[in-house]
């Protein structure tokens, strides 16, 4: 198992780490693996300046992303939305803006 860079510029360009912002991606199409794929991924946004292509470009990863929103609509009326849940629709939410801002993903 490689180590992973910690230096924003390696961060790009290191083989291990985009290696696993791949598989996170892959991950995100399972509902068994999703909420801690889109943790990291959610964390990973501001380091990866190609993310929002890679999101746009991957299967099914807008689709996850739209049902991770439709999700949560029954526990916003009445208002019953738990801490945990406000959190995994905010990562949610995040890639979402990280692909509409991205100048060729908008």
């Amino acid at each position: 198992q490689g180590r992973l860079c910690h230096q924003p510029l390696c961060l790009s360009r290191c083989p291990y780490f985009r290696e696993k912002i791949y598989q996170w991606i892959i991950e995100l199409s399972s509902p068994d693996t999703r909420e801690a794929a889109l943790l990291e991924l959610s964390k990973k946004r501001e380091v990866v300046s190609d993310l929002a292509p890679m999101l746009w470009n991957s299967f099914g990863t807008m689709a996850a992303l739209l049902q991770e929103i439709i999700n949560i609509y029954p526990a916003i009326n009445p208002p019953v939305l738990t801490a945990h849940q406000s959190n995994r629709v905010c990562n949610a939410l995040a890639l979402l803006q990280c692909v509409a801002s991205h100048p060729d993903t908008r």
